[in-house]
């Protein structure tokens, strides 16, 4: 009992932090704690970004969430963007997949990003652009980064706290919540 309070103390942590409610992470929290610890453990492992700039990284993020068309999971990529210093028409920009205004690197990891996840296709030129930029560490960086944004939401689908993406009201909700 003490380490279910514990882990929704810590969920509630997470929700300020990203700006989103966590239902269904509660919920596996209230089901079973090992199943917690194996969510954990997932994402863990996908979240951390050491080998690419936040552009690169939160691009590929967002662009997985959109893929997976989950709403909640958008805005949270929206938020945590914010937070790590992206601005407001470059987030927009990547949300509407306008990339004509983003480097060369960070469009290859958007087109990558929509290409695999989005389409399930591949792309070797964005890959060779992100090679070139990031090295082998960076592109699996953005491989976890996208694939991992676009898991979150089908784990929430799967368990039925899923919404659908609507991006102009979704940046409409961070922005207001981040100002």
């Amino acid at each position: 009992m003490l380490l279910k309070k514990l882990a929704a103390r810590i969920i509630r942590r997470a929700e300020n932090r990203i700006g989103v409610k966590l239902d269904y992470t509660h919920k596996i929290a209230e089901t079973d704690m090992g199943l917690l610890m194996r969510y954990n453990r997932i994402f863990g492992f996908l979240d951390p970004n050491k080998h690419v700039p936040a552009l690169a990284y939160h691009t590929a993020r967002m662009r997985g969430a959109i893929a997976a068309d989950c709403g909640i999971c958008v805005e949270a990529e929206i938020n945590l963007a914010g937070q790590a210093g992206l601005d407001e028409a470059t987030i927009d920009a990547v949300l509407r997949s306008d990339y004509s205004e983003l480097p060369e690197d960070v469009t290859a990891v958007a087109n990558l990003t929509d290409a695999v996840v989005g389409r399930h296709e591949d792309d070797t030129e964005a890959r060779e652009i992100i090679k070139t930029a990031y090295g082998d560490a960076g592109l699996i960086e953005v491989s976890f980064a996208m694939n991992g944004a676009a898991l979150l939401p089908n784990i929430k689908r799967a368990m039925g706290y899923a919404t659908v993406c609507d991006i102009a009201v979704l940046r409409r909700r961070a922005w207001l919540s981040a100002g």
